[in-house]
């Protein structure tokens, strides 16, 4: 194990003792916080000098038992693919059985296959092989888009919670543990401080020293703590280069102070504290070695007198790729790798011919250039590694579930949480982020260098209605005047720059031409530009003024920019490179989420998510199998963030209907009471307009001298003021016999004269019949004076009560003050006006009063002759969009960096009605009397407020768990009678699975934020 004690002044003593005091706590502090999970696993032991006794006693017995080839066979590491054929993998197992191999070094292929023929050569060979990979960024690296590539290092210079560094290298491994792999070539060390390095570029942590050093040791840490042999690459560093080993030998020119001081600092660091083994580059430096096209991989004063003696590395050391152009270009058949062990190191990498190699390293044994005394010490070294690794006794993971196993939920929530953490707001003149939608103005996306909608474009558009436009990297001057066209002068332009999408690179083409267009554009509306590419091409923005760095056109990525740039989370990166004075290293402004709704994983908020998702898939396949309804949108939101949005069936029971959208509008029906005139009468108590302890005759004169006079406005939201539940209006305007309809005395097929009330699209109500529908509320009786009594009558008369306060209607007073300035473009009363019909799943085929099938329109027949717009029903909305506006609630009346109520407020209406154990003001909330049916999850908290509407819908908002659950459906289609949904519970049952997918209950203290009147509650059954 190596030493504890941690502190490089002893290392480089010239160094800014200040500086080096800091960084060296720092990573102390990091290291004894991981000292807990140095049990958890197998932890690789890098110091190969000392072996324990039990160690020594199986070297020294597997040492004695081999044959010469066979202790040779163990410094080679040969190529293997899984997608190559029958011709390689025969000669895979040739070269196993006729060399005795010591290792296998995988690339392209399928996870399954690897593991299969990995499974196949491990019996085949009497001593384990060591497997490797190189996995910088994950396995996605050799396997790309079968498994999880997490961030290459360049972006992950940018995070500054080196913790996240350590839990992806130890989630790599569990991954490589999987697939039977044993060594990872990582993490990259070398300091990139050349723009134009063509091979090493994104994959090194950055040009900072100390930033590298940190990162890769928390890297080399997270892969070792696991039982993964960490490899630091390319030893003694190749960061200033711009020729690729792989085509020819880079040279590098700098003294030996320069090196000391830059390129070797990270190797000589992470030697100190434990890298199991090391990657010896092909360069060729003449500080070190002055022999021309000497590359350092073949240096025995590089190898052995540097790294072995002088800086005191008692690990494995690889060499880079034996197939290189840099290192074959200048040496026969056979000579690479007999020079390669002369040199000192352990493991031949790749060798192009094996047998030509064989014949070579014997040939330098009999003249002496390689000794036998140092061939059995390599040898040896292998042996322990190999036995440190497991590689004592052959194993066979598992074939079954292996792609399921390697990206597994928490894996894919690593790489969001990663992605996030590396946003770079590099500066923000205007304060453009997070963006808000301008209010004489709209946004607009302005997409660079991708041809088809990307994943960015789609996620802005769950933070409002955006333009969206698409340019090539070099658009021509027609092409420039038709965008700038439809940019306006107040637009806000998100525009977005993808890279050229090269492996290592990741370019961001710049022309003339497109810096052209982003100065017009930047001449007449707000700029903020995102790249989705390397740092160094920051470097040509340098006039632009707002700027996010992205560092890839990862999905991932392009999604964690979009939720940053509103706000959604916190952008907390720094540049890891210096790609100009105006982006140079470490620069990043740090933003505060300013709490919208975001998007992730259920594991990053504690959710189990396949547990969530199989229960609801389950409940959707029910209910739908049995009619209950034929589609419907469930959304889980947790901690501000969406972690299950999904679709199920169709509008219709037809086949041929369109298929439910997440982002479909559905009517809401009584959860209008609270998305809509609830909210509006806080709004107004907020500002002192409303006094909820007054009756409504203060507000409303038309009620004087009627029973309505009276009625506090508190007990009306808490249905307490004795009302009706509902009175069917419609009734009275139809016409006599049998079956029948609307009279002609009320209704006309058109709009004429009077008749301007739309009721459907082809039946328009007389207006005067709309004070004969507030008549009979004024003239109703109070049959429930003095107890609950869940009423619609007063949602009526609340909406009247916003109107008369504020001059605007209920609609226009909700839209005005919550939804358009959330950005909330679906939650509309009739939403024909705005809303593709297609987009809104029908509720009805009424044949009792509006003869038709209603769709865009109000099912509520009372609202619909209100003509759409009521206190009690009337809104229509997605499930993104009716939670976030619970989110709002849940945070207090903030959403978005504005307050739009006070937590007094939002307190105050989301506490129970005094004495009463169901409802709030306006709000419903969880039920505590037990000898009634349930109306909400029963692990849900006492606290839990929302309201369920008619149609099927629901949404709940738990401040303990900080829970939203939306719940939206047309159960109403074909006809309202059919309750199926509500006898089997499936809106209850759809929230009980969010609580059961819970992976770590909130643990609520004894009296902790919990009302007066919730002290009997049960707050939950689980453990």
């Amino acid at each position: 194990m190596a030493t504890t004690t941690f502190g490089f002044l002893p290392i480089l003593p010239a160094y800014s003792p200040s500086r080096m005091k800091v960084f060296c706590t720092v990573l102390l502090f990091c290291v004894l916080q991981f000292a807990p999970s140095l049990f958890a696993q197998q932890v690789y032991r890098g110091d190969l000098s000392q072996l324990t006794t039990t160690e020594q006693r199986w070297v020294d017995s597997v040492y004695t038992s081999m044959s010469e080839d066979e202790r040779l066979g163990q410094l080679f590491m040969i190529r293997a693919h899984s997608d190559l054929g029958a011709d390689h993998e025969a000669s895979v197992e040739r070269q196993i059985k006729e060399y005795h191999v010591g290792g296998l070094c995988f690339f392209q292929g399928t996870p399954e296959k690897q593991l299969q023929l990995t499974n196949r050569y491990q019996g085949m060979s009497e001593l384990p092989m060591m497997v490797s990979m190189d996995a910088e960024w994950g396995l996605g690296m050799r396997l790309p888009d079968q498994t999880i590539s997490y961030p290459k290092q360049l972006a992950l210079g940018a995070i500054r919670n080196n913790q996240l560094i350590y839990d992806m290298g130890a989630e790599i491994a569990r991954q490589m543990r999987r697939l039977g792999v044993n060594v990872s070539f990582s993490p990259v060390l070398d300091v990139n401080n050349n723009p134009n390095n063509p091979v090493i570029a994104t994959r090194s942590f950055g040009e900072d020293r100390y930033n590298v050093t940190a990162k890769g040791y928390m890297y080399m840490k997270g892969l070792q703590d696991n039982g993964i042999l960490a490899s630091a690459k390319h030893f003694p560093g190749h960061g200033d280069t711009d020729v690729d080993s792989h085509l020819d030998l880079p040279v590098i020119n700098h003294s030996r102070a320069r090196l000391d001081s830059i390129e070797l600092y990270p190797f000589r660091a992470l030697i100190r504290y434990g890298i199991g083994s090391m990657m010896a580059a092909h360069l060729q430096i003449p500080a070190l070695d002055p022999r021309p096209n000497r590359p350092s991989s073949l240096s025995k004063p590089i190898v052995t007198d540097l790294l072995r003696k002088e800086l005191g590395f008692t690990g494995l050391i690889f060499t880079d790729g034996l197939e290189m152009k840099g290192v074959t270009k200048h040496y026969g058949d056979g000579e690479v790798e007999a020079e390669a062990i002369a040199a000192g190191s352990d493991i031949l990498l790749l060798p192009e011919d094996i047998g030509a190699s064989f014949k070579a390293v014997k040939r330098y044994l009999a003249e002496g250039k390689i000794t036998q005394a140092g061939l059995e010490e390599k040898v040896r070294r292998v042996l322990l590694s190999k036995y440190r690794l497991g590689l004592d006794k052959a194993s066979f993971p598992a074939e079954a579930n292996l792609r399921a196993d390697l990206n597994n939920a928490r894996a894919v929530a690593l790489k969001q949480e990663l992605f996030e953490a590396a946003m770079t707001l590099v500066r923000d003149k205007q304060q453009l982020v997070p963006v808000q939608t301008p209010a004489d103005g709209k946004l607009v996306s302005l997409q660079i260098g991708a041809a088809k909608t990307t994943p960015f474009a789609e996620r802005l558009d769950d933070y409002g209605q955006l333009t969206h436009l698409i340019a090539g990297s070099t658009p021509t001057a027609t092409e420039r005047k038709q965008l700038l066209e439809r940019i306006k002068p107040n637009d806000v332009v998100l525009a977005s720059l993808y890279s050229d999408g090269s492996r290592f690179i990741e370019k961001v083409p710049m022309s003339s031409d497109l810096l052209g267009l982003l100065r017009e554009v930047d001449a007449k509306a707000k700029l903020v530009l995102t790249v989705f590419g390397n740092p160094y091409s920051l470097a040509a923005l340098d006039e632009f003024g707002t700027v996010l760095e992205a560092y890839t056109r990862d999905e991932v990525a392009q999604d964690a920019a979009a939720q940053a740039l509103f706000g959604a989370n916190r952008i907390t990166g720094r540049l890891p490179v210096t790609a100009s004075k105006k982006s140079a290293y470490n620069a990043g402004l740090e933003t505060t989420a300013n709490y919208r709704m975001g998007y992730g994983n259920p594991e990053s908020v504690g959710i189990d998510g396949e547990r969530l998702t199989s229960r609801i898939d389950a409940l959707a396949r029910d209910a739908m199998a049995k009619k209950a309804t034929p589609g419907m949108v469930v959304l889980v939101a947790r901690s501000g963030k969406i972690v299950f949005e999904k679709a199920y069936g169709r509008h219709t029971y037809s086949p041929r209907s369109r298929a439910v959208s997440v982002n479909d509008v559905y009517d809401l029906a009584s959860v209008t009471k609270v998305a809509a005139t609830t909210l509006c009468v806080m709004k107004l108590v907020d500002e002192g307009k409303i006094d909820l302890d007054k009756p409504l005759g203060h507000y409303l004169s038309e009620l004087t001298g009627s029973n309505k006079e009276p009625l506090i406005i508190r007990d009306v939201l808490a249905h307490r003021a004795g009302l009706h539940s509902w009175i069917p209006f419609y009734r009275y305007t139809l016409g006599p016999g049998k079956h029948p309809k609307p009279s002609s005395q009320y209704y006309r097929t058109v709009q004429t004269g009077n008749f301007v009330v739309p009721v459907t699209d082809e039946l328009f109500m007389n207006k005067v019949y709309v004070d004969s529908v507030w008549q009979r509320i004024y003239d109703s009786p109070l049959p429930n004076i003095g107890r609950y009594r869940y009423s619609d009558l007063g949602f009526y008369l609340l909406a009247k009560l916003v109107d008369r306060v504020s001059g605007l209607t209920v609609d226009e007073f909700a839209a005005r003050n919550f939804y358009y300035p959330m950005g909330l473009e679906s939650l509309r009363y009739n939403p024909l006006r705005s809303i593709a019909r297609d987009r809104i799943p029908p509720t009805e085929i009424d044949n009792y009063f509006r003869m038709a099938a209603v769709q865009g329109h109000v099912h509520d027949m009372g609202a619909g002759m209100m003509g759409g717009v009521s206190g009690h029903a009337g809104l229509f909305g997605s499930a993104h969009d009716l939670a976030a506006l619970f989110q709002m609630l849940l945070q207090e009346g903030s959403y978005g960096g504005k307050q739009y109520l006070s937590p007094a407020t939002v307190k105050l209406f989301t506490t129970r009605y005094p004495g009463e154990l169901r409802r709030g003001l306006g709000f419903d909330m969880k039920n505590l009397d037990e000898n009634r049916s349930p109306n909400i999850a029963q692990d849900a908290s006492a606290r839990t407020f929302g309201h369920l509407g008619f149609t099927g819908t629901a949404v709940w908002a738990d401040p303990e768990e900080e829970l939203v659950y939306v719940f939206l459906s047309n159960r109403t289609f074909p006809s309202m009678e059919n309750n199926k949904l509500g006898r089997m519970n499936t809106r209850l049952k759809g929230q009980a699975a969010a609580y059961d997918a819970l992976a770590a209950p909130t643990v609520r203290k004894p009296g902790s934020a919990i009302g007066q009147n919730d002290a009997t509650a049960r707050l939950g059954k689980r453990p």
